[in-house]
């Protein structure tokens, strides 16, 4: 007879967003992030790049080390995509809390940013 293994989320019930509530902020900063980079030209893009790794070089941690775990391959800062700065940014978030301090001080050197913040996130149904 075979027997099945009931499996766990990685998410508890606490953390899971109820109908009509709002997403956990890790997600709302992803989409920020990603938001704010796709409005940006490939020149903006890489100068915030840049300045996201500069600052957290400034908190002597290496924005390089997080992405190969994360399945990231760029090497330089104008391979990175958007949706890979925000999977990163998002990461960091939740693994590096003492990153984030160097991630509001990159975000605050871009208007963008302060702009996306003002505004709710729009959801499309699926």
């Amino acid at each position: 007879m075979m027997r099945y293994k009931r499996t766990t989320s990685i998410w508890s019930r606490n953390q899971i967003p109820k109908p009509g509530t709002s997403v956990p902020d890790f997600d709302d900063l992803k989409h920020t992030v990603r938001d704010g980079l796709l409005a940006m030209t490939a020149t903006e893009r890489e100068a915030f790049i840049q300045a996201l790794e500069t600052e957290i070089q400034r908190v002597h941690l290496s924005m390089r080390a997080y992405l190969i775990p994360l399945g990231i391959t760029a090497r330089q800062p104008n391979e990175l995509t958007p949706i890979e700065v925000a999977h990163l940014v998002r990461f960091l978030k939740i693994n590096v809390p003492r990153a984030m301090p160097a991630v509001e001080k990159a975000m605050a050197r871009f208007s963008i940013f302060a702009e996306k913040k003002g505004t709710p996130h729009d959801w499309l149904a699926a």
